[in-house]
């Protein structure tokens, strides 16, 4: 199915969007990406999920992506009483990696490395920043913190320590047995969690082929989550080996001082459209719709300014997976979006530096110039090209950009793509525009009426650009 917006919307999947019903309703309302977090459920939960999503897809029709987002070392509080308890300010309290209940007044953590990895004078973030201690001591696993900004905590909420590097793999046990879920269930991208250098993401990926070889499975594409400092400060190795990267502005903004983070959410995304690699914007978009019909006027600005910025897609989490609201948040994030994408201010200004001596950029730019001029109203190619495939939609070219893919699994991850809009076909040289437009004609995706740029590779591998 052609349309919707040219920024796609990612919907985290969960208790409130479970049902074939709802989430047939989400995908008709614009949702084309379906994240589902590892950090919660079983892998029986996550095989329905899965069943669920596919039948509303195909319910829809339209095409849907599963991104599975690993939950790699997320460091969390651990049981304590059911009524939580109370951190007072000038309060000092004991931390302790233990996998017992609230024991002897210390607070339980997850982390095995935790007393490893925090130093006296550095700073713990609890529940989203919330509670905020100071390490006082390390002595043996006992880590005593002074409280600097109290308040209550419960069971299982996070931990952020900016100070501290991790002393362990970012990539778990747990990570690797629900990767191998995930590639024997055919997800489209896998999403990598508090990455701190690239060598994760080449580590993961090897994995991932040599699993997918050897079972004759499809290869998903990697995500990677910029989430720490040391993934801020080695952003441009993580995003040359990575698939695409997901800014995740929640715990970056812990890890960060929280007035840098929009700045580094323009310069990640310019980086990500001009490299051709996808990004999503995600936290907290819609987070009053998680008990709220109606958005606030900041987080309709906050979608809006990341079309502006140019961002592939926009997530949304428990706004989507336990919020009260699932069908309007997606509403509401379409109708933001189609509206800014229908006004100029996310038009790309051509200062903007480009190597156009490179010949896919180049047929880039001139088909962005004549959609912007009206005189085409769609642009076709293959996904096998592959020097032009990645860097087609880089100037976001405001007409639909139709590509054809070998297979479903090809024409999922490629949905991740800002503008990009698949359909099945086989790449035959020599014959593609003919069959290709065939193909558009008689599904009454495109009337013979509108103008088509077909973009080819010639046997050499030179492009060409066809308007017909």
């Amino acid at each position: 199915m052609i349309g919707g917006t040219r920024t796609k919307i990612v919907a985290t999947i969960g208790p409130a969007s479970a049902s074939v019903t709802m989430l047939t309703r989400m995908m008709k309302a614009g949702m084309d990406i379906a994240r589902l977090n590892f950090s919660h459920g079983t892998h029986k939960a996550h095989a329905i999920l899965l069943r669920h999503i596919r039948a509303a897809a195909k319910k829809s029709g339209r095409t849907v992506a599963v991104l599975q987002d690993l939950q790699g070392t997320k460091i969390r509080i651990g049981i304590l009483p059911e009524e939580g308890i109370e951190l007072k300010k000038g309060k000092v309290v004991t931390l302790t990696y233990t996998d017992k209940v609230y024991d002897k007044g210390h607070i339980p953590v997850t982390y095995n490395h935790f007393h490893k990895d925090v130093k006296k004078g550095h700073r713990i973030f609890l529940d989203d920043g919330f509670v905020e201690l100071n390490v006082q001591s390390v002595r043996g696993k006992i880590v005593k913190a002074k409280v600097i900004q109290g308040g209550h905590l419960i069971s299982h909420k996070g931990i952020n320590i900016p100070d501290s590097q991790l002393s362990t793999n970012t990539f778990t046990k747990k990570d690797h047995e629900d990767l191998i879920f995930g590639l024997n269930n055919h997800v489209d991208w896998i999403a990598l969690s508090f990455v701190t250098s690239a060598k994760t993401v080449i580590n993961v990926r090897k994995i991932m082929k040599d699993y997918c070889i050897k079972y004759k499975l499809p290869v998903p594409r990697i995500m990677v989550k910029i989430e720490r400092r040391e993934a801020v400060d080695a952003f441009l190795e993580i995003v040359d080996a990575a698939d695409g990267i997901l800014l995740a502005r929640g715990d970056l903004g812990i890890e960060l001082p929280y007035e840098e983070v929009p700045i580094i959410q323009k310069e990640f995304t310019e980086i990500c459209r001009a490299t051709g690699k996808p990004i999503i914007i995600a936290t907290h978009m819609l987070e009053s719709m998680k008990d709220h019909r109606r958005a606030t006027r900041a987080e309709v600005s906050d979608i809006a300014n990341a079309v502006m910025d140019h961002a592939d897609a926009t997530m949304l989490s428990a706004e989507t997976a336990t919020g009260d609201y699932p069908y309007a948040s997606v509403q509401v994030m379409e109708t933001v979006i189609r509206e800014t994408e229908a006004s100029r201010m996310d038009d790309i200004s051509f200062y903007q530096t480009h190597n156009l001596h490179s010949p896919s950029l180049a047929i880039a730019q001139a088909v962005h110039t004549m959609a912007e001029n009206r005189q085409i109203d769609f642009i076709v190619l293959s996904a096998n090209y592959k020097t032009i495939s990645e860097k087609i939609n880089v100037f976001r070219p405001n007409v639909p950009i139709l590509m054809a893919c070998s297979n479903a699994s090809q024409a999922r991850q490629l949905t991740m793509k800002c503008g990009v809009q698949t359909f099945i076909l086989q790449d035959n040289p020599g014959t593609f525009i003919h069959r290709a437009e065939g193909y558009l004609h008689k599904h009454k995706i495109v009337s013979s009426t509108k103008k088509i740029a077909f973009v080819t590779e010639t046997q050499k591998g030179e492009l060409q650009l066809t308007i017909r």
